[in-house]
């Protein structure tokens, strides 16, 4: 094989010119592209990659944020459940208040009803005791009145003690005699008479007439004083009847 040194020398330089013309006019812009196209990629990356932080700052802020708010709406929450158990608080204090004087209202108007009950019932039986006194002196004598009450008023003169019946004794003085009615001179002297056989001397009395006693007789001494009359009667039973209803209620 025979090689053609000049036709191999003139596509050598026909390739090196070839070339050149490449370099000069092709490859050169097309790297001049293919570097724009770069630095453009890479701006958009850097620009993306700067929005991706923005984004993800914003998403943290977010976050934090909503955490701030559900700390806060915890928060108040908390605060509201306070607020409503101070409130719950009060009101049941301002209910047992009321209640307490409400009961305290009902214990006093009731103590008062008690009380009024007590008296009308006091009274009924007094009411009840004169109109029996009076239907059974309707039926005994006159004299009963006088004769029926000396020796009760003789017994209540000896359940004195010793030094106040010694005291009633050794006066001197006229004794205050209550009587229903007036004496006839025969009840005065009987009176008299077992006055002084209780007490052991003589006796002066001082006969005084209140017909609220009904019956009976009433003995008054300088600080002494004997009760045998119905209308003694009556209080007793009237204040028995009284004490006894307040102790039922």
């Amino acid at each position: 094989m025979r090689i053609d040194w000049s036709t191999l020398a003139l596509q050598t330089f026909n390739a090196l010119v070839l070339v050149w013309l490449l370099a000069r006019f092709m490859f050169r812009p097309i790297a001049e592209i293919v570097t724009k196209r770069q630095d453009a990629a890479r701006k958009v990356l850097q620009d993306a990659q700067a929005i991706r932080v923005a984004a993800e700052a914003e998403r943290k802020a977010a976050m934090q944020e909503a955490e701030c708010l559900a700390r806060g709406r915890s928060e108040a929450l908390r605060q509201v459940q306070v607020e409503v158990e101070a409130e719950r608080a009060a009101l049941l204090a301002s209910a047992r208040a009321e209640v307490d004087t409400l009961r305290q209202t009902a214990t006093a108007e009731l103590e008062a009803s008690r009380a009024a009950r007590a008296r009308s019932i006091g009274l009924r039986a007094t009411r009840l005791a004169i109109d029996i006194a009076e239907k059974l002196l309707d039926r005994l004598p006159e004299s009963a009145r006088v004769d029926g009450f000396i020796d009760g008023l003789v017994d209540g003169i000896g359940h004195l003690p010793d030094e106040a019946r010694a005291e009633l004794g050794a006066g001197a003085g006229a004794l205050r005699l209550t009587v229903a009615r007036a004496l006839s001179e025969r009840e005065e002297q009987a009176c008299r008479a077992t006055l002084a056989a209780s007490l052991a001397r003589p006796v002066t009395l001082d006969v005084h007439i209140d017909p609220s006693l009904i019956a009976g007789l009433e003995l008054d001494g300088s600080y002494l004083h004997v009760r045998n009359s119905f209308r003694h009667d009556i209080e007793q039973i009237e204040a028995t009847l009284t004490n006894d209803d307040g102790a039922d209620a």
